[in-house]
This record gives C-alpha cells, sequence and structure tokens, in this order.
C-alpha cells in the first residue's frame, strides 16, 4: 500500500484520505490543502497499517474515502477507536461486490479479467469521469495496468469477507455514477442507518471541488 502526504505542515487538524482502485496521488492533486494536513493512501494490492504511525500528533482527524477506498478504510480502521471529526464515504460502500448493494460481481470480475485490453481501460476511466467531455480532463493515474489488475483481484478477495464495522457518518452518493450504481449506494447506507446526502456528480467527484476543506465541510454538520 502507498501513503503520501499531500500537504504536510503545522496544521493541527489532517485529513485521512483513501483513494479509489487504480488511482494515485494525480486524483486529488488539483485541491487546495484548506488548511489541512492531508495522508493520502491507495494501492490496496497489500494493505498494511502504517499510517497509524502519522496520526498521533494531530489534535483532530478527518476521514473520506472514495470508490473501493470505502471499503478498505472500513477494513483497515476496524477495532481502532479513533473519533472522527468527519468521516465521508463518496461513491461507495461496505459490499462493494454485491448485487444489490455494490457492483454487480460478474461486473467486477469482468473488469479485473479484461483490464489488460487498452479499449477496456479507457472505456472504465470514461465511466468514472463521467462521459467523454469529462474524460479529456480527467487526471489519468500513473500506474502500469499489470498493477492495477492485481490490486482489483486482492480486493475481490478481500470483498467475499465479512462485512466490515461501519466507521462513517455521511454517505455521498454521486446520481450519474457509472460504477457504483446511485440505487445500490443508497440501499446500502439506508440499511446500516447512515446519512445520505445525493449530489450531481459521477463516479469521479472531486472534479467539482476547490480544496480538501470543500470535502471535509460536507460532514461538518453530520
Amino acid at each position: 500500500m502507498k501513503q503520501s502526504f499531500l500537504y504536510r505542515g503545522e496544521s493541527s487538524e489532517l485529513l485521512l484520505f483513501f483513494n479509489g482502485w487504480s488511482m494515485d496521488e494525480r486524483a486529488v492533486a488539483h485541491l487546495a490543502s484548506g488548511g489541512l494536513d492531508v495522508l493520502a493512501l491507495w494501492d490496496y494490492t497489500e494493505p498494511d497499517t502504517a499510517f497509524f504511525a502519522e496520526l498521533s500528533r494531530y489534535r483532530k482527524i478527518h476521514l473520506a474515502a472514495w470508490s473501493l477506498g470505502v471499503f478498505t478504510a472500513a477494513k483497515l480502521l476496524a477495532g481502532h477507536a479513533i473519533e472522527f471529526a468527519t468521516a465521508i464515504a463518496f461513491n461507495g460502500t461496505l459490499r462493494p461486490m454485491d448485487a444489490a448493494f455494490g457492483i454487480a460481481p460478474e461486473i467486477f470480475r469482468g473488469t479485473a479479467e479484461h483490464w489488460g485490453e487498452e479499449r477496456a481501460r479507457s472505456r472504465f476511466f470514461q465511466r468514472v469521469a463521467g462521459g467523454r467531455a469529462e474524460q479529456e480532463a480527467f487526471p489519468l493515474p500513473c500506474r502500469s495496468p499489470e498493477k492495477q489488475q492485481r490490486e482489483l483481484f486482492a480486493l475481490e478477495q478481500a470483498a467475499q469477507g465479512a462485512l466490515p464495522v461501519n466507521c462513517f457518518r455521511l454517505a455521498v452518493v454521486g446520481t450519474r455514477d457509472r460504477i457504483f450504481p446511485p440505487e445500490a449506494q443508497t440501499a446500502f447506507w439506508q440499511s446500516v442507518q447512515t446519512p445520505i446526502l445525493s449530489l450531481d456528480l459521477p463516479h469521479y467527484p472531486f472534479a467539482e471541488f476547490h480544496s480538501f476543506r470543500e470535502v471535509t465541510d460536507l460532514g461538518e454538520h453530520r
């Protein structure tokens, strides 16, 4: 697993950000700090908890996770009593491979099996971005298809385990999400009684944000 401080200064507040599958720090590189230190995590092929060593110096910690990072965050944070100031799930669920509560298993597996095909990758990222026009501005990750594929197979295996404890207090559901069906997201978060904020967003939500503070502000009163 990779971890990197996108911003690290004298702030007493940290945003712990779990990125989506196949991504790297480019996905949110355009966001200003908004006065926050930001620790980003990605590549869940071999998840670990080394990031916990960075948390103790902060007075206030926020959590944000996107897509398959939502499931991974809950898995890694299970059993650790961190009192997050805000905890937001973006376009993901704790049942990521599930016909009713996530991505249908046959689609999940098909994406993994065909990831070596350039056409399949291009089509996937177009759906993530929201369409052909949005794809032109989408920050493609700088990772090899082979490493991305290994990560997805690892996540497929992990998703077959027990439901992790829900650590989120708000779920943001993009009504134009073409990866995690919005109706499946809504059904899951209703089943665990987590407040839902539906927004006119594609699967990749961060093109509409300018700073990480805008992200955490969504959860300040939830």
